[in-house]
């Protein structure tokens, strides 16, 4: 027999897994799940797939079957949902709303960017940010040519952009026609509708791309044309992921503007479980200026450098570290704001004095690697804190005059945020490299030369901890399920815990405690408690599914889990056939 947690959770239905879109979401839920320590968020994420008709597209016929990990959504009786289906939702709508107006009617849930009626929804308030963003355009800088590279047709926001885009053109007095427009399938993938949308176009000035992943395919024309975006053509996107400040030159984009759609989906469903009547909800949006597109929306002005008060500094800190208040801290963490606060209001009173010593200049020194061993960058992108540093010490200089210690400051903060980033990225490559070198090795262990298939099941749960995944839990069907589209109850009644990982440590069920029902499959105490993010990987290979691959989510466990579970399911598939 086994126990069951008390703790309720909350499953996150998602489009992909690895899309920056989808990791914003996720990111934004968990962060703000985890002021509520009685809350589970289990990530159920299956494959966008763009061509279901087709039996003999092999890219098809894996997701149809990858896609059978949404039947865990109604199996395992979520206490809330959060749904983000993107595109799928108008692919597959008479089964997505025959699932949650029927079996999961009940369920108290929220859709996010959606416009399936009689559901409570989160969605962008698109026009807010348009609005700034072509007003400053048309306004400031002059422009007069513009264009879009859009999305899909089955896309709620790609539709509703392409109209507000052009409804603020028009009251700018801007034409804007269908020879302006070129649809794109909002992935990295729009180099053709770059082309021709630029072919269509060689005067352009600016380019609205419906979503951050457009801009990658239309950055690579314009570099393959000579074109530098915001210099010859001032580009900017939407959602204002992460992937927006990595690109060279930095993406402008339009974002959520004081709260995500995360933590607002999260609040909403919440206070659904709590007894509270549906609501949709607008999320406001602003336009966050980069390389692309040059837009601030704050100077900061004499009076303020002066004055230095508290309200101006927290402001100056949420301006250049932006995604600070979107994310989750605990109560052992370093108070980054407070922190920045103490270092610029001792660095503004020079501006009175015209004076600092070498005592007070080694204290900054101190806490500014404060500042930045504690994650500092996390919050922002390079660019944006480095112009605004700059815009600062500029300020800070024509009050003050010259000192070389402010000086040396400014410089000591803008080494310190490359340094950071440096090592993300090698952190983020040894990570890869390692997790590749472990999933071979444990391949090697568990390879059944004896052809015995039990054996093998034995083999992998006896060398699962060479994963080195710190929590997650291995369950098994007792039989290979053969996946079938038709079949509402494609899954068992039960389903086998193998084996759990606990901060580490492998722990091995005895034959008798390993079986429990599906529905129960992120309730059971074995689980780590430690734990509070789960996603389910799918065990299958062809159309044979021996079960899922639980894991702790991370960015690290978004890129892998994956090919960690398919690695998996061809070992037992290959011991399965050869015996």
């Amino acid at each position: 027999m086994y126990g069951l947690s008390k703790k309720k959770n909350v499953g996150l239905i998602i489009e992909n897994l690895f899309t920056e879109f989808a990791q914003e979401v996720i990111q934004n839920v968990i962060s703000s799940s985890r002021l509520n320590k009685d809350i589970n968020i289990v990530i159920v994420a299956g494959k966008y797939d763009n061509n279901p008709d087709d039996p003999e597209d092999h890219q098809h016929m894996y997701k149809r079957v990858y896609n059978s990990v949404y039947k865990l959504e109604e199996l395992c009786k979520f206490d809330g949902l959060i749904i983000s289906l993107g595109s799928m939702e108008n692919i597959k709508r008479e089964v997505i709303e025959k699932r949650y107006f029927e079996k999961l009617k009940n369920t108290p849930k929220v859709f996010v960017v959606s416009d399936i009626e009689g559901q409570a929804s989160v969605n962008y308030d698109n026009s807010i940010g348009i609005d700034e963003a072509v007003d400053c355009l048309v306004n400031a800088y002059g422009l007069s040519r513009f264009a879009m590279l859009g999305g899909r047709d089955d896309n709620i926001d790609a539709r509703a952009r392409k109209v507000l885009y052009m409804d603020s053109l028009r009251r700018n007095k801007i034409e804007f026609t269908e020879r302006n427009y070129v649809p794109g399938d909002m992935s990295a993938d729009t180099q053709e509708s770059a082309r021709i949308l630029l072919d269509k176009n060689p005067d352009v000035q600016a380019i609205f791309c419906v979503n951050d992943a457009s801009a990658v395919g239309l950055y690579e024309v314009m570099a393959s044309r000579g074109l530098v975006p915001g210099k010859d053509i001032m580009v900017f996107g939407f959602d204002n992921t992460n992937a927006a400040g990595r690109m060279s030159p930095t993406l402008a984009s339009i974002g959520a503007s004081e709260v995500t759609l995360g933590q607002r989906a999260m609040e909403e469903v919440l206070s659904q479980m709590n007894g509270n009547p549906p609501k949709s909800v607008l999320v406001p949006t602003r336009i966050y200026g980069r390389e692309s597109f040059e837009y601030e929306m704050y100077e900061y002005t004499t009076m303020e450098l002066i004055n230095a008060d508290e309200a101006f500094i927290y402001r100056m800190f949420d301006d250049c570290f932006y995604r600070y208040r979107y994310e989750f801290r605990d109560r052992e963490s370093v108070n980054l704001p407070k922190l920045f606060f103490a270092i610029m209001t001792r660095i503004l009173k020079t501006i009175r004095s015209k004076y600092m010593g070498i005592e007070e200049y080694n204290e900054l020194c101190h806490l500014i690697d404060i500042f930045f061993d504690n994650g500092a960058m996390d919050y922002t992108d390079a660019v944006k804190f480095t112009k605004s540093l700059e815009k600062l010490q500029n300020g800070v200089n024509l009050f003050s005059g010259y000192n070389k210690y402010l000086n040396r400051l400014f410089s000591r903060m803008k080494d310190r945020a490359i340094i950071a980033l440096a090592e993300n990225r090698q952190k983020s490559n040894e990570k890869l490299i390692t997790s590749r070198q472990k999933i071979q090795n444990m391949m090697v262990e568990t390879v059944s030369y004896s052809g015995d298939s039990i054996d093998t099941v034995n083999r992998i749960v006896r060398n699962f901890d060479k994963l080195g995944l710190m929590n997650s839990a291995l369950y098994l069907f007792e039989n290979v399920v053969v996946y079938d589209e038709d079949n509402d109850d494609l899954f068992p009644q039960y389903i086998n815990l193998k084996c759990v990982m606990k901060s580490g440590e492998l722990y091995v069920l005895p034959k008798e405690r390993q079986a429990g029902p599906i529905g129960d499959m992120f309730r059971r105490v074995e689980l780590s408690p430690k734990c509070t993010e789960f996603v389910p990987f799918p065990i299958f290979y062809k159309e044979s599914i021996y079960g899922f691959l639980l894991c702790e989510y991370s960015d690290e466990i978004a890129n892998s889990g994956e090919y960690f579970a398919d690695q998996l399911a061809r070992t037992l598939y290959m011991n399965d056939n050869d015996s």
